[in-house]
């Protein structure tokens, strides 16, 4: 087999390789627009298809000079038998890292508290992105450790992520580290203080969602504005009457649907958005549970059927408990 052969051999094996490597970590992947990026696959693999061929391409020389079958070595072989190591050893290395990553990846989900101080203090990965998000996702995680996380000064951890590796555990959407500490159950008033600092829109609607969010922060995320952090104070049971209405009035129709939702939404608030043009919004007045039978009877004529529907099985539900 001639040196050429030898390499395009290596670029169609390095081609489908990673084509395959990106199409099972696209399908990994929770998120409502990841199957766009099976249409990138091409894009992704042939940048390192090239570095296939060119490792093909060089790599009889490397086994001729490990097979001693050379004796004196031109500048050109001496030239391809380097870049067939550099890149043979840049490719071990890449995946015994990624193993390594995975492997801690698994073990910190599970870790009890001192287990992820020990991290902190020592691991390797202790500053990784992936494996704090890893820890940010253990329900063991205290508050003096998430705090430790949230003083992290590496702006990475405030951007969504994504790796080939399958180190994102249930974190299928690839949320920030920072937004996971934002969601988590033990985070602290303080550290929801010190993240709607952050830079990212994503981790502000994490802050402005969290029932332990201040109200000042609340106001100045609302203040703020940005249809992310309306979102957040939408679905907050302990967001102020006044921002609650104010997004039923001004803020979009998710904005909306979701005060609509919302076991802190006042009932004349509620009322007003049983008259919403949008037939989400009508149906979400009606699922709240905390909305008036009054109010759910105004719909029983809605022009759309879901909402009617929804209002039938309410009231009828509102009759079997009464008796």
């Amino acid at each position: 087999m001639t040196r050429r052969q030898i390499a395009f051999l290596w670029t169609a094996f390095g081609f489908v390789g990673v084509a395959a490597v990106f199409f099972i970590s696209i399908f990994r992947s929770t998120s409502s627009t990841a199957a766009i990026g099976i249409i990138y696959i091409p894009l992704y693999a042939a940048p390192f298809a090239a570095l296939f061929f060119v490792f093909g391409y060089c790599l009889p020389d490397l086994v001729n000079w490990r097979k001693g079958k050379t004796t004196e070595l031109s500048v050109l072989v001496k030239l391809r038998t380097v870049v067939a190591v550099i890149l043979l050893i840049s490719g071990i290395s890449y995946a015994i890292y990624g193993i390594l990553l995975t492997i801690t990846v698994n073990q910190v989900q599970t870790l009890d508290e001192p287990g992820l101080n020990k991290f902190l203090e020592g691991s390797m990965f202790r500053n990784n992105k992936y494996a704090l998000g890893a820890l940010a996702q253990n329900p063991n995680a205290r508050t003096p450790v998430l705090d430790r996380v949230a003083l992290m000064p590496n702006p990475e951890l405030h951007h969504r992520m994504g790796s080939v590796w399958p180190v994102m555990g249930e974190n299928g959407k690839g949320l920030a580290v920072m937004r996971l500490v934002a969601m988590h159950k033990n985070v602290s008033e303080a550290t929801l203080v010190k993240l709607s600092r952050s830079p990212d829109e994503y981790v502000l609607n994490a802050v402005a969602a969290n029932p332990k969010t201040p109200v000042t922060i609340i106001r100045e995320l609302s203040d703020k504005g940005g249809y992310l952090a309306q979102w957040g104070l939408a679905v907050n049971p302990n967001a102020p009457a006044d921002i609650l209405k104010k997004l039923a009035e001004t803020g979009d129709q998710y904005a909306r649907s979701s005060v609509a939702r919302n076991s802190g939404t006042p009932i004349e608030t509620l009322a007003r958005l049983a008259k919403d043009p949008v037939w989400h919004v009508r149906r979400d007045v009606v699922s709240n549970p905390h909305t008036p039978s009054r109010t759910i009877e105004s719909l029983s004529d809605d022009p759309d059927e879901r909402v009617r529907s929804l209002v039938e099985y309410k009231l009828s539900e509102k009759k079997h408990s009464n008796r």
